[in-house]
C-alpha cells in the first residue's frame, strides 16, 4: 500500500505546488493518480475478501470486486496448491499461497492468492486430496523452510 500512497501523494503534490503547468509534467500528474488509485483500490480488494472452507468447495467472497463478487470453486477441480516463500528466514508474512482451479470441461486455470495460514492452506488441500510434491523440503504447513526461498507445490 505504500506504493498506492506513494504515487497518489505525489500526484496530489504536483497540483498544490504549482508545477504543473508544463503539459508533460501534468500528464505525468494524472498517471500518478490514476495508478496510484488504482495500486489502493487493489489492495483494498484483497483486505476485504474472504475465504470460507465448506463442505462443497471453497468460497471465495469480494464485496468490492465488482466483476466477481462470489466465486465457489469445489474441491474436485482445485488442481494444485502453491507455497511461495520470498525469502530466506521467512515467517508467515513472507509467504504466499497460490490456489489453482481448473472447471470442469474446461481448459482455463484461474488462480487465487491468498495470504499465508497454515490452517487454511492444510484445510484446503485435506478436502482437495492435494499431496505434497516428493522430494521437496517443505512436507507440513506449519514449518516454513527456513534455509531456502523457493515455491513447494501440493497437487
Amino acid at each position: 500500500m505504500v506504493s498506492a500512497a506513494a504515487l497518489l501523494i505525489a500526484g496530489i503534490l504536483t497540483f498544490t505546488m504549482g508545477i504543473n503547468r508544463i503539459f508533460f509534467v501534468e500528464a505525468m500528474a494524472y498517471t500518478f493518480l490514476i495508478w496510484g488509485a488504482l495500486l489502493l483500490y487493489g489492495h483494498i480488494i484483497d483486505l476485504g475478501t474472504v475465504y470460507e472452507v465448506s463442505e462443497d468447495g471453497l468460497a471465495i467472497n469480494s464485496p468490492l470486486r465488482f466483476w466477481a463478487i462470489s466465486r465457489k470453486w469445489d474441491w474436485g477441480h482445485i488442481t494444485r496448491l502453491d507455497v511461495i516463500v520470498g525469502r530466506r528466514e521467512a515467517s508467515e508474512g513472507d509467504v504466499d499461497l497460490h490456489v489453482h482451479y481448473t472447471p470442469e470441461d474446461s481448459t482455463v486455470l484461474f488462480r487465487e492468492d491468498l495470504p499465508y495460514l497454515p490452517g487454511l492452506a492444510e484445510e484446503i488441500a485435506d478436502r482437495a486430496g492435494l499431496k505434497p510434491e516428493g522430494g521437496q523440503a517443505m512436507q507440513s504447513f506449519s514449518l516454513i523452510p527456513q534455509d531456502e526461498k523457493g515455491t513447494y507445490t501440493w497437487k
